[in-house]
């Protein structure tokens, strides 16, 4: 991407997806261990479409820069995941 503060939308995606299903935590000499089964996310988000010199499309991501109310405001996108364990 061009704009270096956005990321491909696919490597976006799999930061977001990146969830270790053993979230293990310590608490007065005890192991707590969660096991999630299904973890929903959503959050909004900016979208860069770019084309490069051969001509393919280019789709970058990065959550909302700026909450300030300006006179010209981003689109926001919304992306909702769900990530399942087998």
């Amino acid at each position: 991407m061009d704009d270096e503060d956005f990321i491909a939308l696919h490597e976006f995606i799999l930061e977001m997806a990146n969830v270790d299903f053993y979230l293990t935590e310590h608490y007065l000499d005890e192991e707590i261990v969660l096991k999630p089964k299904k973890i929903e996310t959503q959050t909004p988000v900016q979208l860069a479409i770019e084309i490069d010199e051969n001509n393919e499309v280019k789709i970058g991501a990065i959550p909302p820069m700026y909450y300030v109310e300006t006179t010209f405001m981003p689109v926001f996108h919304n992306i909702k995941l769900t990530i399942e364990t087998e």
